[in-house]
Parts: C-alpha cells; sequence; structure tokens
C-alpha cells in the first residue's frame, strides 16, 4: 500500500508541475497548425491475443472502432490509432499537455475490464479482477525524424487493487510509398506488487479453488516485447493498419502457475474511415 501510495503521490505532484507549466509551454511554434481542431476515424478492429497474460488459450475478436480529436483532446475505444500530426492515441480519455520541440507529455485515463474466470477455462476457480479506471501519464520523445523513445506511469485511479505499471519504448520508423508507414519498436514493463499479485499470483483461498499452487507475485520487470505496425492511408479518407507483438515474460509473471507459455503473441488490425 505505501509503494501504491507513493506512485499516486508521484504522479499528482509531476500533474501539479505540469498545470504549473503548461501555459508557458503552448505548442512548438516552429510546428505547423492543423487545418482543423477536429478529426477522427470509425471503423472495424480486429484482433487475435492470449485471453490474458500467459494464458495458452487464444481468442479473436472484432469490434467497433474509431478516435476523435479535439485539439489537445482525445477519445477512443481502442489503441493503435495515429492523428493527423502523427500523435498516437491511447484507449481512453487522453490530454496533451505538453508539445514542445519533439517533446509530448499526455494524461489518460481509461477503463479497465479487469478480469473474470469466463475469459477462458483456464481461469476457472480463480475468481474476478474487479473492473477500474486507470489513470496514465505518458511522454514520447521525437529523438530525430526516424527514432522516438517513449515512457509512462500507469495507476489504478480508484485504488481497486490494481496497483501501478511502468513501462518504456524504443521504436524506429521508416516511410515508404503511397503515405504508408512501417515501424518496429522494442519495449520493457514493470508493474508492482498489487497489480502483479492481482494478475499473476495465486492465494490460498484462489489454490483450494482452482488447483494451481499458491503463488505470491513480486514487484518487479513483467514482460517485455517486439512490435511491428504497417499503417497506410490508401485512399482519400480511408486508412487502416495492421500489427503484430511478440512478448517474453520476466520476474514473477514467468513464474507464475497461471503462465502457460513464457512467449505469447497477438495481431491486430483495422480499417476506417477518416474525418
Amino acid at each position: 500500500m505505501y509503494r501504491i501510495l507513493q506512485a499516486n503521490a508521484r504522479t499528482a505532484a509531476l500533474l501539479a508541475g505540469f498545470a504549473a507549466v503548461l501555459p508557458a509551454w503552448a505548442e512548438d511554434d516552429a510546428t505547423p497548425k492543423a487545418k482543423s481542431d477536429i478529426e477522427g476515424a470509425i471503423g472495424l478492429l480486429v484482433h487475435h491475443n492470449p485471453a490474458f497474460p500467459g494464458s495458452s488459450d487464444y481468442q479473436t475478436r472484432a469490434q467497433p472502432a474509431g478516435f476523435l480529436r479535439w485539439g489537445r483532446f482525445t477519445v477512443t475505444g481502442a489503441g493503435g490509432f495515429t492523428t493527423k500530426r502523427d500523435d498516437e492515441v491511447e484507449r481512453g480519455l487522453g490530454a496533451q499537455l505538453v508539445r514542445r520541440e519533439g517533446l509530448r507529455v499526455s494524461l489518460g485515463l481509461r477503463y479497465d475490464n479487469g478480469r473474470s474466470e469466463s475469459d477462458s477455462v483456464q481461469l476457472a476457480g480463480m475468481g474476478e479482477i474487479k473492473r477500474t479506471v486507470r489513470a496514465r501519464l505518458s511522454t514520447r520523445w521525437d529523438i530525430d525524424p526516424d527514432w522516438r523513445a517513449s515512457a509512462g506511469l500507469s495507476v489504478d485511479a480508484l485504488n481497486r487493487g490494481g496497483g501501478y505499471v511502468v513501462d518504456a519504448s524504443l521504436a524506429r520508423e521508416w516511410r515508404l510509398p503511397r503515405q504508408t508507414t512501417w515501424t518496429m519498436g522494442v519495449g520493457v514493463s514493470g508493474a508492482g506488487d498489487k497489480y502483479m499479485q492481482n494478475w499473476h499470483g495465486v492465494t490460498a483461498e484462489q489454490a483450494a479453488r482452482s488447483g494451481y499452487p499458491e503463488f505470491r507475485a513480486r514487484e518487479g520487470l513483467r514482460d517485455v516485447r517486439l512490435t511491428g505496425v504497417l499503417r497506410s492511408e490508401f485512399a482519400h479518407r480511408w486508412a487502416g493498419f495492421v500489427g503484430f507483438g511478440v512478448v517474453r515474460a520476466l520476474g514473477s509473471a514467468a513464474d507464475s502457475p497461471l503462465t502457460r507459455q513464457l512467449t505469447s503473441w497477438q495481431a491486430n488490425g483495422a480499417v476506417v474511415w477518416r474525418f
């Protein structure tokens, strides 16, 4: 609990600091102004991924997807999109606090659906992880036109046992003909005791119901990943992307009895109409 309170206190202090300097950190004068403060997209997203981290039970689902941007604010039900000015859109409600000289700092809120026994037969007896809202503070540094580095801190805003997660990544982008880009990235993430225990631990009660051995998950690294995304605006107002990810579990996530495979993969894609 002490670590979680520390994380929330640090986040609050950071946000207060950004709020104080925000008026002086207006958009970079060298950045061309967008033709319109409003843009968005609607379409269909398909993704194939494990039922839960470490699961060998894969699922394929399709869902409506899209995003809306108004100035510094974005809202979306799914990640993976970029705006016309190349701002990445994360799932949920987001606000860009700083955009200056290649540095971008954003704050976001997203709904975390938790985990249910019904998600997979491999979760029988494990009970549920409570739904919550997560707050995420993220930074992106465009090192040069091709390379960028990102980092983020996510906390359970409702304190429902979700704890905190930190992540960092490095990505390289290649510009292809016909408004198409290919991006490859590597990243690593870690989490606190509460998050790790919720998602990778097994309590005595859960062990009695599920048959898994009791396991106490600890704070530390969670996974390392390799990702690739191909994005294209292939027709007037039409765009799409396809992506993949390979994830390797680390630390308590790798040692957990819930982890059926240390290395998993995922894929997604979307076709959208932009406005």
